[in-house]
């Protein structure tokens, strides 16, 4: 499912939250994500100064000009490039840009031609879901969100990247958020970042995998690059220029947060696996067969042995007056979510024996339904799953049995039925209509 990296896609990389945009543009991770690449892009700068000689794009970015190279981004594309043990096939172009410049162009990206109607409708899902509180403004809180903590991006249709700093030096967080989308071009230029998303466009949770190997693999490489080409003193002033918080991220529900922050931070465990298993080869290896679940992405074994998602449906349909909103498929990332109310280490283990899942909803005038299939691997993991569902349920949402495989909650009622392949689930706004759509006859 994973909503925001529809988002992110159309911002960053996928989320999140480039899996669904044609710009596809890649962006640093944000400060919260703890590497100490970036830092929010903060309030508006002030007005940039410029060399004599150079000029101002559309967008706001500055290009020296032609023959200098202040920031010295071809030395560190250089370096970088021998980092990452990629060749550096044509000069990576660079934007320096003040922070407003690079929140407008982040909203140009991601925000310009969002649907309303399709952002509403994933918004009713995540607060059917108890994912989002009621009030919230999903399209606007994405769009603050991205403005506020996108240091950089690399944009593969114009093969160029954008980074926040003044034009005449970068700052060293500047520079770390440099390597970072260097690494981006280096990805594009061998792998062809855009032929990777359209193979998995119409995957969520195979598109969030991809965004982690995308994200994981700048984030190791910038690492790497400010371990070998920083001193301490410049690396402690990088984290301290990085920042952090923000208020948009502050008023984020923990779903929006989390899928932000996942392809940086599993991303960057996954692939630091990769590397020290394999080295760079093994992450190359994993651009030519990339993980498809983000299963794979939490699990680096179910990578190494192919493990595949299993194929699930949602069963049943709401009935008459009900217009089909939205279909995801449901990710282990996403169930981790789901169940986190009930405490990380349990929403974990239940989330372990994930094998496939899908999530449907449907809207008549104000009301929301939602059915929820999803399969486990082993029955075992089933049967733990479907003892979960109404702990979560209580929790969530002051949930009180009402019979057999029924709970009346604070707005809803929800069915539910297990058995050895999986659990079903109808979130509806009666029992009649919630059995429907969990299967149950």
């Amino acid at each position: 499912m994973v909503l925001v990296a529809a988002a992110v896609g159309a911002c960053v990389a996928s989320p999140r939250q480039e899996a669904s945009t044609p710009d596809g543009a890649v962006a640093t991770p944000p400060a919260a994500a703890g590497d100490g690449s970036t830092s929010r892009a903060g309030s508006p700068s002030e007005p940039e100064s410029r060399e004599p000689g150079s000029s101002e794009s559309p967008s706001g970015a500055v290009e020296p000009p032609p023959g200098q190279d202040t920031a010295g981004f071809g030395q560190l594309s250089e370096q970088v490039a021998a980092i990452r043990e990629l060749p550096l096939q044509r000069r990576v172009r660079a934007r320096v840009v003040g922070s407003q410049a690079l929140a407008d162009k982040v909203s140009e990206l991601g925000f310009a031609e969002t649907d309303r109607r399709e952002t509403e409708a994933d918004q009713r899902l995540l607060v059917a879901l108890r994912l989002a509180p009621a009030d919230l403004d999903l399209s606007g809180l994405l769009e603050d969100l991205y403005r506020e903590q996108v240091r950089g991006v690399y944009v593969p249709d114009e093969k160029t990247f954008y980074v926040s700093g003044e034009p005449d030096e970068l700052d060293s967080a500047g520079r770390v958020t440099a390597a970072h989308e260097i690494t981006h071009a280096l990805q594009d230029q061998s792998f062809d970042l855009q032929r990777l998303r359209r193979a998995v466009e119409d995957d969520d949770d195979a598109s969030l995998a991809l965004l982690a190997l995308i994200e994981g693999d700048a984030v190791l490489t910038g690492q790497l690059w400010t371990a070998r080409h920083l001193d301490d003193s410049e690396q402690a002033q990088a984290q301290l220029e990085a920042g952090g918080g923000g208020s948009a991220l502050e008023r984020a529900p923990r779903y929006l947060r989390e899928a932000l922050f996942f392809p940086y931070l599993r991303g960057a465990a996954f692939v630091a696996q990769l590397h020290a298993t394999g080295g760079y080869e093994a992450v190359d290896a994993a651009f030519e067969r990339p993980p498809d679940t983000t299963e794979q992405i939490l699990h680096p074994e179910a990578y190494a042995d192919d493990e595949p998602a299993l194929k699930v449906a949602v069963p049943g349909r709401p009935g008459d007056g009900w217009s089909a909103s939205q279909t995801y498929d449901f990710g282990e990332f996403d169930l981790v979510e789901l169940f986190a109310d009930l405490g990380s280490e349990t929403a974990v283990q239940v989330s372990d024996g994930w094998g496939g899942g899908q999530v449907r909803s449907w809207t008549r005038d104000s009301d929301t339904a939602v059915g929820l299939a999803l399969a486990f691997d082993t029955p075992a993991d089933a049967d733990e799953a479907c003892s979960a569902l109404p702990q979560w349920y209580a929790e969530v949402a002051d949930g009180r049995s009402a019979g057999e495989g029924l709970l009346s909650g604070d707005r809803d009622v929800l069915a539910y039925a297990c058995d050895t392949r999986g659990v079903r689930m109808g979130l509806a706004p009666n029992a009649t209509t919630a059995r429907r759509l969990a299967g149950i006859p």
